[in-house]
């Protein structure tokens, strides 16, 4: 008979790290789009519509079809999940003023399009007043330049290059206020392909909770 031996700490340690990183079931399609819900529901409106759209494309299909969700749903999600992101990701040029203190200069937004397609991306923007941020800017158009393009032209070639801060603000606000309706009513019809239990346990971890068995 083989003596038996006692378990080192070098065993013990890897046997409880292996019971602690091995997941309770594996985590399914439905765990991911609940998650991208959950963290709709748990963000601010520009986050919101990013997620919503992001949790529309975990769906194949065949769930499309079940959702009710249309090509031109799906099409569209596919832009507005690019604004959100190039506008929360707008780059912001911040300067350090006689006082110490950091200030935002001015702005520069990566837009996923080229301005031929301004008009078709940009038309929930038509009546924004946007602003030229002028103050020894090395990439400025000249106003001459500027007054030469069409309407929405101009609106891109301003906000790509550099944009003052109020103008950022503007855009964010009225794309939220276009977009938001459309994000919900994807969240609406997304949220009956997910069971409540995937859904809850969702919101559990994202609030810093324990997977498991959800809370009642």
């Amino acid at each position: 008979m083989e003596p038996e031996f006692a378990e080192g700490p070098t065993e013990e340690v890897e046997r409880l790290a292996a019971k602690t990183l091995r997941p309770e079931r594996r985590i399914s399609a439905e765990d991911l789009v609940a998650s991208e819900l959950a963290s709709a529901i748990l963000s601010e409106p520009l986050q919101k519509i990013r997620h919503a759209c992001e949790a529309l494309m975990l769906l194949d299909e065949a769930e499309l079809k079940q959702a009710g969700i249309t090509n031109d749903e799906a099409k569209e999600s596919e832009k507005l999940h690019a604004v959100s992101l190039a506008l929360y990701n707008a780059y912001v040029h911040e300067l350090v003023d006689s006082y110490g203190r950091v200030v935002d200069n001015y702005c520069s937004i990566a837009w996923p399009f080229t301005r031929e397609e301004a008009k078709d991306w940009l038309g929930w923007a038509e009546k924004l007043s946007v602003t030229y941020w002028r103050h020894g800017d090395a990439d400025a158009m000249k106003e001459e330049e500027l007054d030469k393009l069409e309407r929405f032209e101009r609106i891109y070639e301003i906000t790509r290059r550099q944009a003052t801060m109020p103008t950022l603000k503007t855009f964010t606000t009225r794309f939220e206020q276009y977009a938001m309706p459309k994000a919900t009513v994807l969240m609406k019809k997304i949220i009956l392909l997910v069971s409540p239990d995937s859904y809850r346990q969702a919101l559990q971890i994202l609030r810093g909770g324990r997977r498991g068995k959800p809370e009642p």
